[in-house]
């Protein structure tokens, strides 16, 4: 069967920090890579609000997955995100062969205590940060 394009975004629980969060995302990668996908990109959006409770969290850590896989290979990733106790979302779309890939999005660090906002950031090379409360000095 062919491969199709797929993303899929995930909600990490927020008490596996970031570390813990990459952590995760190393064993999702291998998991897709070991179903036969082809990742073209990882962009962690960081920690982030929740627009309402999910499991009692407000927060969580955003990823999304931008692959190429097979319709069977793709049950078998969700069938193990499923089962993934620090996962506590996750949703995967088809995307059209033509779609153009996801905008990067931005890293929003946590207001600063002194009342200036605080700004977008990449990370040096290219990639995005993984934030976490508290951090933005």
């Amino acid at each position: 069967m062919a491969d199709r394009r797929y993303e899929t975004l995930i909600l990490i629980h927020p008490d596996q920090g970031e570390a813990g969060a990459k952590e995760l995302l190393a064993r999702i990668r291998t998991l897709m890579e070991d179903q036969g996908s082809t990742i073209s990109q990882v962009q962690e959006w960081g920690l982030r609000e929740l627009t309402y409770f999910v499991a009692k969290q407000k927060r969580a850590f955003y990823v999304l997955f931008e692959y190429r896989a097979t319709p069977k290979a793709l049950t078998e990733i969700e069938r193990n995100l499923k089962i993934m106790d620090p996962v506590l979302r996750f949703v995967s779309v088809r995307q059209a062969e033509n779609a153009p890939p996801a905008p990067l999005r931005t890293v929003r660090r946590p207001d600063r205590e002194d009342g200036a906002e605080g700004g977008d950031e990449l990370g040096a090379d290219g990639e995005m940060e993984m934030m976490s409360e508290g951090e933005g000095s």
